[in-house]
């Protein structure tokens, strides 16, 4: 991604990095990276913000762009601008002043010096504030999709705990087990579940399609009764699945018995990306290589690079393990 030339050449300067400058020499001429190490590099809280400011205007095609990329993705209501322009705001405030500015004394951070690809990180981080204030029921309406009401909250931490009862006993539950399982866990993890509306009951773990009434005046008619349609493929994906990390923990080990010499930090272990990766792969959502590393808490650039690595490596093991899905 370039930055686009909002003014002719003649009357447009080049920004130029901040005279304290620390980032990575590859990395200065990409997109945003000099403005935002001008921004950063700022003492005066007035003149950053003014700076601030300055990058949203001479940049407002190219976010745009962005913003419109994030909101397709993240399925928010295209009529919508104002909501998808209020999250990416949240994500860059929270990378300038959590993520890219230093911990300690004025300047960048080292996530900062080694980033290259600022739109793409901004892009994803408002799709995580999406996806997380959904998760919490706080886009109620938004297009229809997951996790815009009661039902749905429940609906997905009803899968997340089917997970981890498989998990914990290495096998599917039966309904009355899932619903004893998810009750608990609620009940030990949540400060008012029933307030909260997810505790569940049997007839919660089954999806409910509409079926015509052929007699209103049959208070029992069995047109009433909900069809059910359970995902009958999980079972058999999540054996794959397990296969596939099976593989990453061998291959895991091949690696720590062929080290010569140790590491001054601690390995990224492939079979832990596979499994943060495929955490929510049930509700249909994969966790991007961002999302990877913050859980991992993964600061330094080798191991930022080692969970680049891994996730290709998973996502080849994936492609293998289904490769008869995609056969007519």
């Amino acid at each position: 991604m370039r930055t686009l030339t909002l003014a002719p050449p003649a009357t447009r300067t080049t920004t130029r990095h901040h005279r304290r400058c620390e980032c990575d020499r590859d990395t200065l001429a990409t997109p945003w990276k000099a403005q935002m190490c001008q921004i950063l590099h700022t003492r005066d809280q007035e003149a950053a913000r003014a700076l601030l400011d300055d990058f949203l205007l001479e940049n407002e095609a190219e976010i745009a762009r962005v913003i419109r990329r994030a909101q397709r993705i993240a399925h928010l209501d295209y009529r919508d601008k104002d909501t998808a322009l209020s999250y990416f705001g949240q994500a860059l405030m929270k990378m300038v002043d959590t993520r890219w500015r230093a911990k300690a004394g004025p300047g960048t951070s080292q996530v900062f010096n080694y980033s290259r690809n600022l739109p793409v990180i901004l892009e994803q981080e408002t799709r995580y504030f999406v996806r997380e204030d959904r998760r919490r029921g706080l886009l109620d309406g938004t297009a229809g999709v997951p996790g815009d009401s009661a039902h749905d909250r429940k609906a997905k931490a009803l899968a997340r705990s089917r997970q981890l009862f498989e998990r914990e006993h290495a096998r599917t539950p039966a309904d009355e087990e899932l619903v004893e399982f998810h009750n608990a866990r609620m009940r030990a993890t949540r400060k008012d579940p029933a307030r909260q509306s997810v505790l569940a009951a049997a007839e919660d773990l089954r999806s409910l399609t509409a079926v015509p009434l052929q007699d209103p005046n049959l208070t029992s008619e069995p047109g009433l009764v909900s069809e059910d349609t359970p995902d009958l493929g999980l079972p058999e994906r999540q054996q794959r699945l397990d296969a596939v990390i099976a593989e990453c923990e061998r291959q895991d080990e091949e690696r720590q018995l062929s080290r010569r010499r140790a590491m001054k930090r601690e390995p990224v272990q492939m079979a832990t990306v596979a499994r943060i990766y495929l955490a929510d792969h049930a509700q249909g959502d994969l966790a991007t290589r961002q999302e990877i590393i913050d859980k991992l808490g993964a600061t330094q650039q080798a191991a930022r690079r080692e969970v680049g690595s891994h996730l290709s490596e998973v996502m080849k093991l994936l492609k293998c393990a289904f490769s008869d899905y995609s056969r007519p």
